[in-house]
Order: C-alpha cells, then structure tokens, then sequence
C-alpha cells in the first residue's frame, strides 16, 4: 500500500503543478476629482475629470468572463475608483503576478483615464511616455503609471510563461482628429507636469517570441476613447459596448483576430472614428481571447444564482450578458429539466430575476450556475439619430448657404462637402446650440462675425474647409415627425449627439441651394470603405413651403430606415452555439489562383469564389440539417441574395451533405467579379432549421420596403429594418445560427 502511494503521489503532484489557472484584475475609474477642499499644490495634474462609465464597464467584463470564460469569483480581483489608486494598482498587478503560474492565463482590465506624461529622457520623437492615470492623481506626488512601467510588469508575466492577455479602454493621447466633433466625454486628461526622466527602453511585450501576449486598445495613440450610453441608457466605453456585444456575438472558440474584426464593426456602427488596436503576435492573435485552448470551454452562457427573493430567484448576470426578459434558464439533471426559470426583471449590467417556471425552488442553491436555453431578441431601437436644433428661419439658413458659396468659390480654400474624401483642415458646424469651429484637430473660438472672409483666416492658405448649415425650425420639426410616425420602434430620436449613431446635417448642392442629409455623429474620410457610410445623399431644399420640407424629410426616413437595416444584421446577436450549431464557415477564394482569401479584402475586377466549409474537426456526427441562404446587404441598406438561386427552390441548400455515407466538407455555393463602389461588403449566412419559402423575395429587397416575411419569429427577424416590420422580435428556441463575414474592397 505504501509503495502504491509513493507511486501514486508523485503523479497527482505533477498533475496538480500542469494544471491551468485563470485569474484577472479588474480596474475602473470614475472619481477623479479631489474631495472638497483637497489642497491639490504640487499634484501630478492641475485638471481632474471625472468619468461615468468605467465602472459599469469593470463590473460588466467580471460578469462576462465568469459566465462564459469559467472564471471563479475568487480568482478575480477588482479595484474600483479609491481602490484603484496608484500603489492599490501596482499592489494588484504584482500580486496576480505572483499567483501566477507557468502555463496560466491572466487577464488585466483598464478603464479609466488614459494621458502622457514628459520624459526628457525617451527616444520617442514626442519626449512622451503613454500612461494610465490612478485614482488618486490629486494628491501631491502621485504619479501616473507610465507605459514603460506597465511593460516591465507584462515581460515579467511573460518570463513565468504566463500566457497574458491586456484590455485598455482609455485614451493615450488626446489629439482630435479633423472634422466635426461630437463635444462627448472622453477618456483623456491633460498631459502630467513633470519630468519621468527614464531613459529605459523595456521590451514590447507584443514582440515577444513566445507569442504569449494580446493587448487590445480603445484606440490609437493619436486618439481619444469615448464613453457613450448603451440601449439601455448605461455609460460605458464606445469600446467596451462593441467588445461586450462581441463577445456574446462570438464562440468562445473565436479567435482573438474574428473577435476583433467583429468590435471594429459594432464600434463603427455606432458611429464611432476611434480606431481601436490589436497587439501581439500573428499566431497568438489567431488563438482565442484568453489563449484558452479551442473546445475546452461549453460554447452557452452559465449564469449564477446569487440569492432569493421571496419566490423568485436572483441571478449574477444581466445586460452585459446580453439577456432579456423572457430568457428561460434550466438545471438540468442528466438530459432531463429539473428547474426551468424565466427572466422577469433586469436591474443592471449584471443582476436579473427569474420566476419559476418548472420543478421545485428547494432544488437550487446559491453559487449553482443555470444555463440559458432559448434565443430573445433585443427591443433597442436600430438607429438613434440627433436632429440639431432648429433655431433659423429658412431665410437665415439661405444666407449662411450663400457664405458656403462663397466658400466653395474662393481660390484660397479648398471647399469640402465629402467628408468620405478627406479630413478637412477646418470646420464649422452647429451642433445644436452653437457654432463650433475645428481647426486642425482643435476647437479654436468662433469669429465675432460669421462672414466668408473672417473664415477663411480661420484656415491655411489653400487648406480644407467645410461648412455646415445649420437646420431651419421648419425642416427641423418636418423631420423629427416624420422620423416619430414610423409605427416600429427601428429608429429613435435622442436629445443629445453623443448618444447619435447618425445626425442631421446641412451642406449646398451644385446651385448653391441648402441640401440635408444625414452623417455619422463622428466623421473620419477613413471610415469610408466601413459598411455604414460617413454621409448619406443630401437632398435640396429649394424653398420654404410644407410641401418641399415633407419631400426632404420623406427622403431622410428612407435613409434612416436603410441605415437602420444595415446595423441592425451587423449588430444582430443569434442564439448562441451548442450542440446543434452549425459546424461550417464561409471561405473566399480567388478564382484564378485558387488561394484562399484570409485578409478580408479583394480588388475590383478580381473573380471570387465562396464555399462552405466544414469546421476543423467536424466529423458529422451532428447530422441535424440547416437549410442554407447568403445574402449581402450593400452600403444603400439593400439585401441581395447570393445563395440558393431565386428558382432553385429549398431543396439543394440543405446541409450537411452526404456522399457514400461521407461528409461532404467543401461545397462550392457562388461566384462573382468584384465591383464598383469600393467600401465594406456584408455577407451573411444564416443557416435555419425551417425553410424560407419566400426566400427570393425575403432576401432581394430593395431599400426598406416590407418583403412580406413570414409569420413567426425568424419572418420577423427578415424583415428586420423593414418600414412594416418589427424590432421587438419574439423569442424562439435556438434553431437558427447566423454567420457574418465582412470584406473591404478597394481598387
């Protein structure tokens, strides 16, 4: 017996020093500002500024990675407002090093103030080392935490072979870019005013051999991360509501790279310019988030149960989980329903209530973690649009349209209506309240007169300039009722451009007359190849009468509702896998060379190939048949059906396919030449387990019409966007699947 326990020991200590552990810590500052009389001589800073979501973005990623990541609670430290100051933060990251093991995975969260501080010493051209900014930067003597401290910290997780992964959600320079601006909240604070003097140089951590770091930004480091209001008025990070809606879009199993495709899309969509950043190494990117391996984690949402209340249950998840009333929880006891719940209330970013619905309350306990089992549709609005004040008369607007003439005429400017063509040097623009004018990425005091000559000294000789009108009372009010009769709840009108995914704006057309459209509440030329477009058509409004504002204001509505549809499929969140997902994916191939596509780009005139491939892995053993349709929705919000052909009926586009009792892993589905207008293709592939009878007419829909989608809950989600069709969408087992894929095509 003895010498069996020798034996025996020695194993389970060596299985016990392999095994994996996940740990994290968790930072989000709001409070900033010094408490009332705080002597503040000699702090880091004489400007402090407090934020709104950082918070509720810290405690939305601790509800996410313990439902969908495995986390434990205990292996999960957070540090909020006062607990995150200077030393509490390098106290944290110390500790979880030392806790950390080779062969772990740790996860660092940031959200909070992002600034720079001087450093005579650093070989940067700029003299500036990035930072993140503690909670205490009032206090004398508290420094930030500079990126090259950070970086040592990261190589030491590294040099352990600790497989780490890093969120920032902060600004980490705070220049704006050129256009207009939406005057929103942003996490940037001003520059330090000292001296680091720190002439190291550590190593990237991104650039490590090892492969075992992935860093994502809110943004780059020329600019600013912005905090905005999700659909259910919660402040959180721009970046951060992409990333949550991502995660619950994706598998576990996606890869670090997809995941961040798949941000970088809902961020656009909701009308962000921050361009947000990926760091590490090809093949780390190409792992999933944590560097947890593929199929060790069940790809369903674990909630757990926190309490009880009476005869209903209380549960550790909500919003940033992506639940809705009606979503149905299960313990199962083998395959069998012990207790099923139904969500009935949601308080917040992660806290719900659930009523019985099936078995018996005593057979739960807290810290049990039930498992979502049906698909409900969010009721968010699909477009949020800001209509600026009407506070001219039409004869007021026509006369700033006449000092946009004479702009636009002028040989010392170069006059700018395409903000998808360039960034321009200057601005003005009314946003509602004001005139506010850019120069250069800064907003500089607007002329005592607003005359052409007094702006074009605002700009450099031959430099960009754009002019917009502002919205006459009449259009303003022609608008805003024609937007509020739309019987669906698809677009809402907010009080406030921050909270705009799109707004209205004014320019001239070719005969110098005030024209409208509708552009994204922040602008960059580079988002032009994105799948939602910078600017809409604009539309002249040649006099003052009711009937030409109703014609300009119909137009606007087909817009929006078009604009409407296109970030409602990019935004969509399905059901998510399990056990009788779709195993396949959509591969682009060049039809000439055979090669495989895998940068999600193509040139005009290039022959591309689509197939349906079976998943790595995949042997058929779910032989559960989906009946397959691709369709594109192009940047007009029009959706064109790829696949099956309009006449070919529901008969070849069921999948799997057999062939001498084989999986037929490779099916060729289309083909076609890439063409004009550049920009951002959205192909979607949307596997179900009813047929589409309609599916010609449901998927060839021009504009936003109603196409007639069938009566049940997938009709409803078809006909998504539509001017008939619905945003509250019925909830449904988990029978469909929906697979994106989005390709830019350039010249």
């Amino acid at each position: 017996m003895r010498k069996l326990i020798t034996i025996i020991l020695p194993f389970f200590i060596a299985l016990l020093s392999t095994a994996q552990e996940k740990r994290a810590l968790i930072i989000g500052i709001d409070k900033y500002l010094a408490p009332p009389n705080a002597k503040i001589e000699g702090t880091a800073r004489s400007v402090f500024k407090n934020l709104q979501g950082c918070v509720n973005d810290g405690r939305a990623m601790h509800s996410v990675i313990v439902s969908k990541f495995q986390f434990t609670t205990p292996n999960i430290d957070t540090l909020f407002n006062d607990a995150a100051n200077r030393s509490g933060i390098l106290k944290a990251m110390n500790s979880l090093l030392e806790k950390s093991k080779a062969n772990d995975i740790a996860f660092i969260f940031y959200a909070g103030h992002g600034s720079q501080v001087p450093n005579s010493l650093a070989k940067e051209e700029d003299k500036k080392d990035e930072s993140i900014v503690p909670s205490d930067t009032w206090k004398p003597g508290v420094e930030d935490i500079r990126d090259k401290e950070l970086a040592k910290i990261y190589n030491a997780f590294l040099d352990k072979g600790v497989k780490l992964t890093v969120i920032m959600d902060c600004c980490h320079s705070g220049s704006l870019s050129r256009g207009p601006n939406d005057p929103g909240l942003f996490r940037f604070i001003d520059d330090a005013n000292y001296d680091a003097k720190d002439a190291s140089q550590p190593i990237p951590p991104e650039t490590r051999p090892e492969g075992n770091f992935l860093i994502f930004s809110a943004a780059q480091d020329n600019e600013l991360a912005q905090e905005q209001r999700d659909e259910h008025n919660i402040s959180h990070g721009a970046f951060t509501i992409a990333l949550i809606q991502a995660l619950d879009q994706q598998s576990v199993n996606a890869s670090a790279t997809n995941l961040f495709t798949s941000i970088r899309a809902i961020l656009k969509s909701n009308g962000k310019k921050q361009e947000p950043v990926l760091g590490g190494k090809p093949e780390r990117q190409q792992q999933t988030l944590f560097g947890i391996s593929k199929g060790t984690l069940p790809d369903k949402s674990l909630i757990a149960i926190s309490g009880f209340e009476n005869d209903r249950v209380l549960l550790q998840g909500g919003f940033a989980l992506g639940l809705n009333k009606e979503n149905e929880l299960v313990k199962f006891k083998g395959a069998d329903t012990l207790v099923k719940l139904e969500i009935d209330s949601i308080y917040g970013v992660n806290k719900c209530r659930a009523r019985l619905v099936k078995g018996d309350i005593k057979n739960l306990k807290a810290g049990e973690l039930l498992e979502v089992t049906n698909w409900v549709s969010s009721s968010a609005p699909l477009l949020k649009v800001y209509i600026p004040a009407g506070k001219m008369s039409y004869s007021d607007v026509t006369k700033m349209a006449g000092i946009s003439q004479e702009l636009r005429q002028s040989k010392k400017i170069k006059w700018v209506n395409e903000l998808e063509k360039t960034d321009p040097y200057t601005s003005i623009y009314f946003d509602g309240e004001k005139f506010r004018v850019n120069v250069d990425g800064k907003d500089v005091p607007v002329p005592s007169s607003l005359t052409s000559a007094a702006l074009i000294q605002l700009g450099k000789q031959d430099s960009s300039f754009y002019f917009e009108l502002p919205v006459s009372n009449e259009l303003a009010a022609a608008v805003a009722e024609r937007l509020l009769s739309v019987k669906n709840k698809s677009i809402v009108i907010v009080n406030n451009i921050t909270d705009a995914n799109y707004t209205l704006y004014g320019t001239i057309d070719e005969n110098g007359k005030p024209a409208y459209g509708l552009r994204r509440a922040q602008t960059s030329a580079r988002d032009s190849l994105e799948s939602m477009p910078v600017q809409t058509k604009s539309f002249p409004l040649n006099n003052n009468s009711p009937e030409m504002a109703t014609d300009v204001s119909d137009s606007l509505y087909e817009y929006a509702m078009r604009l409407s549809k296109i970030r409602g499929w990019v935004q969509l969140t399905g059901p998510k896998e399990g056990e009788t997902n779709f195993p396949f994916h959509l591969e682009m191939r060049n039809k000439e060379t055979g090669q495989l596509v895998t940068n999600n780009e193509y040139k005009v005139g290039e022959q591309i190939a689509f197939h349906l491939v079976a998943n790595d892995g995949y042997t058929g053993a779910n032989k559960v048949k989906r009946f397959v349709y691709v369709f594109i929705i192009d940047k007009a919000g029009n959706m064109i059906l790829a696949y099956p052909e309009a006449d070919a009926g529901n008969v070849g586009n069921q999948f799997p396919k057999f062939e001498n009792f084989n999986i037929v892993k490779d099916v060729f589905l289309f083909e076609g030449t890439v063409s004009e207008p550049v920009g951002t293709d959205n192909y979607f592939l949307l596997a179900s387990d009813e047929p589409i009878t309609n599916y010609a007419m449901v998927f060839n829909q021009e504009g936003v019409r109603a196409a007639g989608g069938e009566e049940s809950p997938l009709g409803n989600l078809l006909n998504m966007g539509n001017e008939d069709g619905t945003r509250s969408l019925k909830k449904t087992v988990s029978n469909w699947n929906l697979i994106r894929l989005s390709v830019k095509s350039r010249y």
